[in-house]
This record gives structure tokens, C-alpha cells and sequence, in this order.
């Protein structure tokens, strides 16, 4: 938002210089970015009227003028640009002036006559686009007068970022409220009323709403007699300087208008709309409207259109249509201020991609109580700038303007206090809201505050605290360090279980990562996930981007992104985990959370020692890492099964793995699919493992199982197996667990061998198994006994060759 300080002046007075202004704005909220001084002119640039204008006598299209400029004698400006008269002020910039573009003006010989001065278009003195011709002033300005002089011409301007919901800050008239809010500066609301004449407006053109949630108030005037002419040089000006092009006096008013006081407003010529009516009304499906910027619309049914007899006219709030724009032909003009809700505005700007000043508004709420006032203003500069005669009267439909009435807020002073943490007295809380346009009245021990009209964004006590605390001042409010009970928070076994297991896994060597849950279709598509494998996607109706159109269904989604990135800036070993959650529609429609654990490993360890690179990881890592989770958390290492998996989504077909425990499968684990590394341009393989982790905390132990130290030694024994390639190495480790044999400690797999001696479609297998007696030291015979047993399970159970 740009305010001219200039036009602000017009509505408040404040003391000192624009920079403290704009400190004291920025302290209450409306943030001032920039300060820029505009239209400081040369002062040998000066204000010049046409005593004569003759023709050159040696030259085509030239002309001769005699240019008084305040002096004795008139000087002479040689000019070859149309339109100039007798009588017309104009500015002349004399010998040394330098323009804005920084040329120097200077005294040349054109053919044979002396030119002392440069008459200059408004182009050229930067306050305009026009350079086809002069720059012709108001009148009333004396020869000789510094053009920046004049008013209106020098200005300061203020650079504000208006926060979405201060949709009253996006008009000069609102600026002025806050300045004197804050400064407690006499606001002036001037309310112009236009002259009427002639036959009354209702008699011209009938109004109907028939969407009134849509819009509440609808407000129309006719203007007979207009004249498509430009609009003042003060209006252009103002225009510019608010960051808005000119077009025409009448449309220059209505942009004018919505810039001063906050409504937006459009014009259309009523002789082109059919039996002159207007309906306001939801748009049909597949109804099309071409709009002013040449573009054929298709509508929908949540459309609010404005439609004549025939059909749509214009988007409610967002854009005319180009059916009934104002035209150079244009006469009679039908002038539109209406309510239209936030959120249809919004909807239609944002699905059709047509952004506009009106929709900016419209979506941020205008004043409804301005809607008439707004007309009004509109319709009298129009009548002052394009010579048009307005109508008596406004036609005006309001079916919704009940729910428009601000809310009865009830404010208690001691809850002022305790937000604060400052001493307000109520007569202080109440001049505050009351500087803000508030009304209150006391009700015992609260205060009944009824906000302004155009203070939309006040609905709940909070609001009014926080208006308090801005009119004051933030800077003001003392500081203090506030008493607060320390106190813990719930510690639930679900939270205490996440903490052990990110401890588990910070141990292992990985980083813990926190990602978005947003991610592209085509991710979520090829990375479900463990938890997510049966759920569907779930769109967000409002994406900010292609790449989060959706809700992830695994936080595998996220790693892999993350993994991404860190490859492309470098990273040689990425080792991760993230406890989150997955997001998807069950098969009943239903919103499913679940909350799962996804670990990532990629590259090489880093080296150690004297080591320049470390070993790749691999699968073994993988379990690895798993396993001291499990271990970790208490779980029985021996009850979990590692099964070979077939056709898992995302992960390669030949190296996935279901991790298993008591029957349930908690997760799975394996090497990334390559189509997905292949198009995220991962090099090598990826592994990764996710585990559901409701299902997990199913199996893990609340308390820890102890176990006394035990009192006698084991006595180990050694087996190596020929197997085929196919085996599973695991088969034999469940084999010699199901014997449960009370003096079978432990038995794991240490070494697996290929090459020779062992054949080819091979391999070596080696066990270690651990003999103890809980009571004495087993001898070797009875070592010897338990082995063979063992053995001769084993052999009689499998195709295998025991090796020496």
C-alpha cells in the first residue's frame, strides 16, 4: 500500500517529520518499508503561461512561443508538440534546469530563432506517461512559480505491508484513522454528496440480489451526460504516486475513490445492458463471460456474477466484463458499490488466476457501512471531473445487512492485566477502543465494546486486549519477567518409548529429521510406505505448489527428499531417521494418522582411523541398526523373524525383507527400488526400513526383564554348513530355538562363505552355540551329547553337508 502523505494531510494532521510517522505506524502494526520523496523538480523548472503561439516562419509543425515566466519580458521556447494555445499554463524548464532523466535544459538556435526554454511533457517531468504532448497546469498557478512548488507536485510517499487481515489499512481514510488512533490527532471524514438532476435513478435501472449470503448490500447509481475525457492532473498524479496507471476520468474516479476510502467500485455503461436490470446471482455451470482483459471465462455454480437480462456482466468483486465497459461512446453510466463475501471473491480470484485491486479488497472485507458513502464520492468526482449529471437517489438492494452488524464483545479489565502483564485502568482500556471508532458502555464489571463497522478482523475478547496493547504503544508496555509455575509435562509410554528409540538410533550413528508432510502425487504415489501401503492419497484443496499437493503417506517421503538434497551438496554418507506420521483415506473413506518410524541409510560410513574412505553400507548395517533398536527397547532379539518379502512397493523385489515378531509383522526393510533412485538421481543403493510404531509399542516390555548374572560358564561349540545359495541362513537359527533345550543359551550366525572349497551355488554357513546349566558346569560329555543332538536335528530336518 503507497500513501501520499499529501492526500493523508487531507484527513488528519500529524506533527513532526514523515520518518517519525512512519516509526510510529511501524510500532502499531502497519509495518512502513520505504520512504520516498517524489516529484522534487529543479526549481528553475517553473510555471509558464502561453502569451503567443505563432508559427516558426522556416519550419513545419513548429511553433514560436512567448512564454511569460514571471520576469519583465516574456521569453521565447521553439516547440513542435500539439495542442498548444493562448492562455495555457504550461511548464517551462529555463537554461540549467536539469529534468529528472538528468538531461540538462538548454538555450538552442532553432532555425534561425533563439529558444530560451523547454516546454515539458509529463513524461518528462516524471509525473506521468504521456509524452505525445505538453504538460497543461491548473490555472490558478502563478507564472514563474517553481513547478514543485505548486501543490500537489512534491510529495513524500510511505511504502506500508498491509498484514492480511487489516483490510480497512488498504485505503487512505483508514491509514488516517490509525494515524489519529495512535497519535490522538482530530480525524476529518469528509462525506461528499453529489448535486442531482433529473429523473431518479430507479426509474433508469432495477436491482436485484439473489445470492444474498453473497452479497448482503447492494448498491447502484446512474450518471447521465459523462464525458470520456482524462481526469485531473491531481488525480493522475494521486493515482501514480498510489502505484495505479490513469485511463479516463471516469475510471481514474472509481480507482480514485476505492483508494481513498477503501470500497471498491466499478462503472458500466447502462445503455449496453439488457433491460437495464442488474441480478446478482450464483453463476450457472458452463455459463461464460468474456472479461475486460479480452479473456473468455468459463463459470461455475460457486461464481458470483453481476447479470443484466440477458445474462452475466461482470465477476462479483473480481472483474467487468467486456460487454458493458465504459467506452469513448459511453454516456450513461451505471456505478456499482456493493458487500460481496470474502471468500467467494477469493475463491473465483484464485481459480481463474485474475488477481485485481477490487478482488485484493473484497477478500480482506470491506467496510459495509461504506458502500453508500462510497457512491456518493464517486458519483460527485465524476460529475466534477467528466461533467455528468447524476440521478437523484440510490437503488439499492440489501436482503443481508442483519448479518453484517458488528458482534457485542464483552471485555473484562482484569483479563486486560493479566494478557498484558501492565496495570490498565478501565477509563484508560476504554479511551483506547473508543480512539479506534469502538462504542462502549459499562456493564459491572466488564466493559460491552462494540467494534466499528470496518474493523471486521475484532470477534473475540483477545482482539480488543491486542488492540489496547498497539494503541498504547508495544514499546510502552513495561518489561518484565513473568512468574510462571514450572511444572512437567505428561509423560505418556507412548513419549517415553519415542525418546528411548531416538536415543537407540542417535547411538547407531543416524541423525534424527524432521520433514514436511506435504510432497508431490508422483512421490506419495511410488513411496507408501509400510504404514501407508493401504491407504489413499489425501489432496490439499490449496496447494502452495505441485510439490506439496498432497499429504505424505509415509515420512519415507520426506527422507528420501532430504537425502536428495544432501547428495547434491555433497554428502558422501547420510544415515537418518525420522518418527512421524503417514496420512491417507482408508478403505472406508475414514482419515487415518498412523505414526511410524522410518530409518534411511546411504553411502559410505564415514572413516576411521586412518581409513580414507569407510565401507559401503549394505543390508547388514540396515539390520543392524534394527537390531540394536530392538535390543534397545527391551525386545527379545531371538523372537524376531527376518522373512524374505515378494512384491513390496518402493523397495527393490529381490532385497526386502518383513520384519516379524510374535507373529505380527512390524515393519519392513530393504534396498530402495532403483526406478526411484534412478529419477532422484541417488547414486548407488539405499536402504531403508520403516516400522509401524503402535505396532511396535505392542510388543515392548513397559518394564525391563532382569535376570541374575549367571553362575557357572558356557561352553561354546561351533558348526559350519554347506547349504545352497537359496537357504536361509535363519531357518537353521529357528530350528535350534524350537528345540527349547533349557541349556541352549544362544546360538547365532558369525560367518557366511562363498568360493572355494565350497562349490559353486554354495555357501558356508557358520554357527556359534552357548551351553550353560543354570546350576553346575556341563562337561564335555554332556556338551558333546547336547551337539550332536543338535546335529542330527539338523541333518534329518535339512539338505545340508556339516563341514569340518
Amino acid at each position: 500500500m503507497r500513501i501520499p502523505l499529501s492526500w493523508l494531510a487531507e484527513f488528519v494532521t500529524w506533527s513532526g517529520p514523515a520518518a517519525a510517522l512512519a516509526e510510529r505506524l511501524t510500532m502499531a502494526g502497519l509495518k512502513i518499508e520505504a520512504i520516498e520523496e517524489v516529484g522534487q523538480l529543479d526549481r528553475r523548472i517553473v510555471a509558464g503561461r502561453l502569451a503567443t503561439v505563432e508559427p516558426h516562419p522556416e519550419a513545419d509543425r513548429v511553433q514560436v512561443c512567448r512564454v511569460q515566466v514571471g520576469r519583465p519580458a516574456a521569453l521565447v521556447a521553439v516547440s513542435g508538440a500539439p495542442g498548444l494555445a493562448a492562455g495555457q499554463l504550461v511548464p517551462v524548464a529555463l537554461p540549467g534546469a536539469r529534468l529528472p532523466d538528468g538531461r540538462e535544459a538548454q538555450a538552442v538556435r532553432i532555425r534561425g530563432v533563439e529558444s530560451a526554454g523547454v516546454l515539458c511533457s509529463e513524461a518528462e517531468l516524471a509525473l506521468g506517461e504521456d509524452a505525445s504532448q505538453v504538460l497543461v497546469l491548473p490555472d490558478d498557478a502563478t507564472p514563474g512559480t517553481p513547478l514543485a512548488a505548486l501543490p500537489g507536485i512534491a510529495d513524500t510517499v510511505l511504502e506500508a505491508e498491509v498484514t492480511p487481515n487489516r483490510g480497512d489499512w488498504l485505503s487512505i481514510l483508514g491509514v488516517a484513522r490509525e494515524v489519529a488512533a495512535v497519535t490522538g490527532a482530530r480525524l476529518r471524514h469528509p462525506r461528499p454528496r453529489p448535486r442531482e438532476s433529473g429523473a431518479a435513478a430507479v426509474r433508469e435501472v432495477r436491482v436485484r440480489v439473489q445470492a444474498a449470503d453473497l452479497c448482503p448490500r447492494y448498491c447502484a447509481r446512474v450518471v447521465r451526460g459523462v464525458g470520456i475525457v482524462p481526469a485531473p492532473l491531481w488525480v493522475r498524479l494521486r493515482l501514480r504516486r498510489a502505484g495505479m496507471r490513469a485511463l479516463n476520468a471516469v475510471v481514474d474516479a472509481t480507482n480514485y475513490v476505492m483508494l481513498e476510502r477503501g470500497q471498491p467500485l466499478h462503472a458500466f455503461d447502462l445503455e449496453r445492458l439488457v433491460e437495464r436490470r442488474i441480478v446478482v446471482r450464483r453463476g450457472a455451470a458452463g455459463e461464460r463471460l468474456t472479461t475486460l482483459d479480452g479473456v473468455e471465462r468459463v463459470l461455475e455454480p460457486d461464481d458470483l456474477v453481476i447479470a443484466d437480462g440477458r445474462g452475466p456482466v461482470a465477476l462479483a468483486g473480481v472483474m467487468g466484463g467486456e460487454a458493458s465497459e465504459v467506452t469513448s461512446a459511453t454516456r450513461v453510466l451505471l456505478l456499482e458499490s456493493a458487500f460481496f463475501a470474502p471468500a467467494s471473491v477469493r475463491r473465483t480470484s484464485r481459480r481463474l488466476a485474475l488477481p485485481s485491486q477490487a478482488a485484493y479488497r473484497f477478500e480482506r472485507r470491506v467496510d459495509p457501512a461504506m458502500v453508500p458513502e462510497a457512491l456518493d464520492a464517486v458519483a460527485a468526482l465524476i460529475a466534477r471531473t467528466a461533467g455528468g449529471r447524476v440521478a437523484p437517489g440510490i437503488v439499492e438492494d440489501a436482503p443481508g445487512t442483519k448479518a453484517l452488524a458488528p458482534p457485542t464483545i464483552r471485555l473484562r479489565p482484569r483479563r486486560v492485566v493479566a494478557l498484558l502483564g501492565t496495570r490498565l485502568a478501565r477509563g484508560e482500556i476504554a479511551r483506547s477502543l473508543r480512539a479506534l471508532g469502538a462504542t462502549c458502555r459499562t456493564q459491572r464489571d466488564a466493559l460491552v465494546v462494540t467494534p466499528p463497522s470496518f474493523r471486521g478482523d475484532l470477534r473475540l475478547e483477545e482482539d480488543l486486549i491486542e488492540e489496547v496493547a498497539r494503541v498504547g504503544g508495544y514499546d510502552r508496555i513495561p518489561v518484565a519477567l513473568p512468574e510462571v509455575p514450572l511444572a512437567a509435562g505428561e509423560d505418556t509410554p507412548e513419549r517415553r518409548l519415542a525418546a528411548r528409540m531416538r536415543r537407540a538410533l542417535v547411538a547407531a550413528g543416524l541423525a534424527e529429521m524432521v520433514t514436511i508432510a506435504f510432497t508431490d502425487a508422483e512421490t506419495n504415489r511410488r513411496l507408501p510406505g509400510f504404514v501407508g501401503r493401504a491407504l489413499a492419497p489425501l489432496a490439499v484443496k490449496n496447494p502452495l505448489s505441485s510439490e506439496t499437493g498432497e499429504l505424505r503417506r509415509s515420512p519415507l517421503a520426506g527422507l528420501v527428499r532430504a537425502l536428495r538434497l544432501n547428495v547434491a551438496l555433497g554428502a558422501t554418507f547420510v544415515g537418518a531417521f525420522e518418527h512421524g506420521k503417514g496420512y491417507g483415506l482408508d478403505a472406508h473413506g475414514a482419515r487415518q494418522e498412523p505414526r511410524a518410524v522410518a530409518l534411511l541409510l546411504a553411502g559410505a560410513w564415514p572413516p576411521r582411523g586412518v581409513e580414507r574412505t569407510g565401507p559401503p553400507v549394505d543390508f547388514l548395517d540396515l539390520k543392524g541398526v534394527l537390531g540394536g533398536l530392538f535390543a534397545a527397547l527391551g525386545l527379545d532379539g531371538e523372537r524376531v523373524c527376518w522373512r524374505p518379502a515378494g512384491e513390496i512397493d518402493a523397495l527393490h523385489p529381490g532385497k526386502a525383507a518383513l520384519v516379524e515378531l510374535g507373529g505380527a509383522t512390524l515393519g519392513v526393510a530393504g534396498a530402495l527400488h532403483p526406478a526411484i533412485t534412478q529419477s532422484a538421481d541417488l547414486p548407488g543403493e539405499v536402504w531403508v526400513a520403516e516400522l509401524d510404531f503402535a505396532e511396535l509399542a505392542h510388543y515392548v516390555p513397559r518394564r525391563p526383564a532382569l535376570r541374575p548374572l549367571p553362575r557357572f560358564p558356557a561352553v561354546t561349540r561351533d558348526l559350519a554348513v554347506v547349504v545352497d545359495e537359496a537357504f536361509r541362513a535363519g531357518d537353521i537359527l529357528e530350528e535350534i530355538r524350537s528345540l527349547q533345550n533349557p541349556h541352549i543359551e544362544l546360538v547365532r550366525l558369525f560367518d557366511c562363505y562363498r568360493g572355494a572349497p565350497v562349490p559353486a551355488g554354495k555357501k558356508s554357513l557358520a554357527y556359534t552355540i552357548a551351553y550353560r546349566a543354570p546350576d553346575r558346569t556341563l562337561t564335555d560329555e554332556e556338551v558333546n551329547a547336547l551337539h550332536a543332538a543338535v546335529l542330527q536335528r539338523l541333518a534329518g530336518r535339512f539338505a545340508l553337508e556339516f563341514r569340518a
